[in-house]
């Protein structure tokens, strides 16, 4: 089940907005919500809010701004609905959208849909990772099951067999020696055969 966060008390926002009735409305009402807010001109936007260790920017999408890094959350204040102020949030891809004026009936839904729902993108984009790495790693141990099948006439569940018992020797995960056998960095295990032979001659 997905967690959901409704308690923001602690985390830093950062105002990347004009010095307006706007920002004095979000600044008092996240004060006030318990968040340690910094505001700053917009001409600093972009990667110096993440490298500051904010965890929530508020951009003003009526003006130009730099998109910002992707491991933050951000809410864009949208004035006029005009469709290319729209374009830019999607492209920026902001997690939440507060209507101007700013309002203090708006900013905890605002800031409650923006920290939630980037933990949603960010998990997500995990399980993606994960998912790829594993089937990057499926891949390179195919690989090495017809390597072992071509070089020591076995059959597939031969071929696997020696590469899961080498690597639990090793203590690694089977397609982790898969991809260092492919790569030539470790030796080609012993074949049932050529085990065989070896304990005979002890």
């Amino acid at each position: 089940m997905t967690q959901v966060r409704s308690n923001f008390r602690g985390l830093r926002a950062c105002l990347l907005l004009p010095g307006d009735s706007n920002r004095e409305v979000l600044e008092r009402t996240l004060t006030r919500l318990g968040l340690e807010v910094t505001a700053m001109p917009p001409a600093e936007a972009g990667a110096g809010a993440t490298r500051q260790g904010f965890d929530v920017v508020f951009v003003d999408a009526d003006q130009d701004f730099e998109r910002l890094p992707q491991d933050i959350p951000h809410v864009a204040l949208i004035g006029i609905e005009a469709p290319s102020r729209l374009a830019r949030v999607i492209r920026a891809h902001a997690a939440a959208v507060l209507p101007k004026p700013v309002r203090v009936a708006g900013v905890f839904s605002a800031l409650f849909f923006a920290v939630n729902v980037h933990g949603i993108r960010q998990r997500d984009q995990q399980q993606r990772m994960a998912l790829q790495r594993r089937a990057d790693g499926r891949r390179v141990l195919i690989k090495a099951i017809i390597a072992l099948m071509q070089s020591g006439a076995m059959t597939d569940d031969e071929a696997y067999g020696l590469l899961r018992k080498e690597a639990m020797r090793r203590r690694i995960p089977v397609e982790t020696y898969a991809a260092e056998l492919v790569a030539g960095e470790s030796q080609t295990p012993p074949s049932p055969d050529e085990a065989g032979q070896c304990r005979g001659r002890g």
